[in-house]
């Protein structure tokens, strides 16, 4: 019986809103800079294929505060040379950076608060395993989700990134947790699937239905999890 369920942060209980291209923007016409969201936007992929292949690379920097914030600063400075403000690169990556570790431009899906409260009326000890920065549990109580979580494990402040087993297991450490009693949540398969290796049960919640062939338990919004959790 599941008695212990961490979640994932990122695509899971919140997103970026507003999103790149508009945070960007704004923080360049802050600067003086007449910019427009469809300035930036055609470049938004180019951002992505940088992302994915500094991961592919080497997905380490989530292990480290300083990395994981120069990667999301890299990604800007991309915006900016590929706009025109490329001498501006270091100012604009700061201040769009600065944007998104405040509320202000996180949104929480629907579901989030609803599911949450069930499982914590229900009994059940809630925690956070999320590959970000060392800011992480300051993000989670601006958007008021901390009081819902007894522990949060973010990367960069343990040293060790999702799909490491290690970072499942300091978690339910920390939790003083059993694994077959334990559930992860996540939106991506390859690294929140990567709990089982430790005993834990990987849920993916799939709101897109993209990774039903991944042979994980999917879910199409945290609505079902509690009924999900009680078949475990």
């Amino acid at each position: 019986m599941i008695s212990t369920v961490f979640f994932d942060v990122g695509s899971t209980l919140m997103y970026a809103c507003p999103s790149v291209p508009e945070a960007f923007a704004l923080a360049a016409r802050e600067h003086g800079f007449n910019l427009s969201v469809r300035d930036v936007e055609p470049f938004m992929d180019e951002v992505d294929r940088f992302y994915e292949q500094e991961y592919l690379r080497d997905g380490d920097f989530w292990c480290s505060h300083e990395r994981s914030v120069m990667i999301w600063k890299d990604m800007y400075g991309i915006l900016a040379r590929r706009t025109g403000l490329g001498e501006h690169a270091a100012l604009l990556a700061e201040a769009t950076h600065a944007k998104y570790r405040t509320a202000a431009f996180w949104a929480l899906y629907d579901d989030v608060v609803p599911c949450l409260r069930t499982l914590k009326l229900s009994g059940h000890r809630l925690g956070v395993i999320s590959n970000w920065d060392a800011g992480l549990e300051a993000l989670l109580r601006e958007v008021g989700l901390l009081p819902y979580f007894d522990v949060v494990v973010a990367s960069a402040a343990v040293g060790y990134r999702k799909p490491d087993p290690v970072v499942f297991e300091l978690a339910l450490e920390r939790m003083g947790a059993r694994p077959e009693e334990t559930a992860h949540v996540g939106d991506l398969p390859e690294a929140d699937g990567a709990a089982a290796a430790v005993g834990i049960t990987p849920v993916i919640i799939d709101r897109k239905r993209i990774h039903r062939s991944s042979g994980l338990t999917c879910i199409d919004t945290l609505t079902d999890l509690p009924a999900v959790l009680e078949g475990c």
